[in-house]
């Protein structure tokens, strides 16, 4: 078998898991965000949406079993929302560098119900932000990708800045055993789960125990 034929089955693996009702709210809602991203000029990764996307499945269930009833979530590289819009919170704040997918994020909120804050920035503008107490900050999707000094930078002023209580996060297989030390010098690690589709594991985080 090629690779063209080992890519075409392992599509069809990853379909038929997820379900032919996710696959097809998958499609649909890809016709309709292509050509909005374009528009805004917004990375196209974001096409890869929640319901065909097996971490982002297991993040918005790791974030709903929070030991804690969520008052204030927010998002470090939010993108169109796929997490944060689907964790039952009284506020959610998301934030991403992308400025068109930022736009496009506040133009797909006017035809939902989503009560979301879309703020182009990172983690910067989350410690400026208002909220004093953060109770959940999801990054994934893309945390693992920086430098350590960078991540332990940015989590040191964002935890000097305010009270986060938990931290979820993720890392990809191959980069097992480097974010659990980063993370376990600002938290307590509460849970581990692993994500079946790109093998990640993310992490849940008390920071403020």
């Amino acid at each position: 078998m090629g690779p063209l034929m080992t890519r075409i089955g392992r599509k069809a693996r990853i379909a038929r898991r997820h379900g032919a009702a996710d696959v097809a709210r998958a499609l649909a809602r890809k016709a309709v965000r292509l050509p909005l991203l374009l528009a805004f000029g917004a990375d196209r990764w974001h096409l890869r949406g929640y319901h065909t996307t097996a971490y982002m499945k297991a993040a918005v269930a790791f974030a709903r079993d929070v030991p804690l009833e969520l008052d204030v979530v927010a998002e470090v590289g939010c993108g169109l929302g796929e997490i944060l819009t689907r964790v039952p919170a009284r506020r959610r704040l998301g934030y991403d560098i992308d400025r068109g997918v930022i736009a496009s994020a506040r133009f797909l909120q006017r035809f939902t119900r989503s009560a979301a804050e879309f703020t182009v920035g990172s983690f910067e503008e989350l410690a400026g932000a208002e909220p004093e107490v953060i109770d959940l900050l999801v990054v994934t999707g893309w945390f693992h990708y920086m430098p350590d000094d960078w991540i332990k930078d940015r989590l040191r002023d964002l935890l000097a800045a305010k009270r986060v209580r938990y931290i979820l996060v993720d890392e990809f297989p191959h980069q097992r055993g480097r974010i659990e030390p980063l993370m376990d010098l600002f938290g307590v690690q509460v849970e581990r789960r692993r994500d079946w589709q790109d093998d990640k594991s993310l992490f849940l985080y008390r920071c403020d125990a």
